[in-house]
């Protein structure tokens, strides 16, 4: 019982990271791609200093549940096989992707505090945005490093279907893609646009989804399977 309420409690953080990751991706409004005019990002951080605050806390909270469902995925896996280094760097993994977007999200909120407190500064604001831009495709090596740890340890461990190691590897191999195009400084495949963000941030969202239901339903007793027992003991 123990382990079932471990597992789905991560599969349910997982849920959680999606959900609040959304809503502060809408909160932060259209933002901006690096190769608009620069007066485009300073009005940008100037007319959303609010919601990029709110939309930062949001982050902030699917960031810490991402971590949870990363342990939480780990723990399965070593359960399975603890012969394998596998979990470890899924683990890893999870921590390192976690840890580079709270300093990325955060960073980007200071920036903004400040340069919108004192409105001088935004005139240089799209240099630090492009800088965060960019932090954020390079960070996308991270993710796809703990998306193919991830789908070894279920080839290896069994622990969901093998079409969820498929669909990892296939996010991981987009991710990996999306980082060549640092090179790129305009057009649909320029850093921080939606073939290079968006595409492959949905995909992995949808993966994460797909492992938490997984997570909650396959790891714990549900409350039907447990009722008659309950109610046969004080009959």
């Amino acid at each position: 019982m123990g382990e079932g309420h471990e597992m789905r409690w991560g599969g349910l953080a997982g849920i959680g990271a999606v959900i609040f990751a959304v809503v502060g991706r809408i909160v932060m409004g259209g933002m901006p791609r690096v190769d608009n005019p620069a007066g485009v990002v300073s009005m940008y951080l100037a007319g959303h200093r609010a919601h990029i605050m709110w939309g930062t806390v949001l982050y902030a909270i699917a960031i810490s549940l991402f971590v949870w469902f990363g342990a939480a995925l780990s723990t399965a896996f070593r359960r399975a096989n603890d012969e394998s280094d596998a979990p470890t760097v899924v683990l890893a993994g999870f921590i390192l992707v976690s840890a580079i977007a709270f300093m990325a999200i955060s960073v980007f909120a200071g920036i903004t505090y400040a340069m919108t407190e004192y409105r001088a500064l935004l005139l240089f604001a799209p240099a630090p945005y492009a800088t965060m831009t960019i932090v954020g495709t390079v960070a996308g090596i991270a993710v796809a490093l703990t998306l193919a740890a991830t789908a070894v340890a279920i080839a290896r461990t069994h622990v969901f279907p093998m079409w969820m190691a498929w669909f990892a590897g296939i996010v991981a191999l987009l991710r990996l893609l999306a980082a060549f195009t640092l090179g790129i400084t305009g057009g649909a495949l320029v850093p921080g646009g939606w073939l290079e963000t968006y595409v492959p941030g949905v995909l992995a969202a949808l993966w994460v989804l797909a492992a938490s239901g997984l997570l909650v339903r396959e790891h714990l007793p549900t409350v039907q399977m447990r009722a008659p027992h309950v109610m046969g003991g004080h009959a």
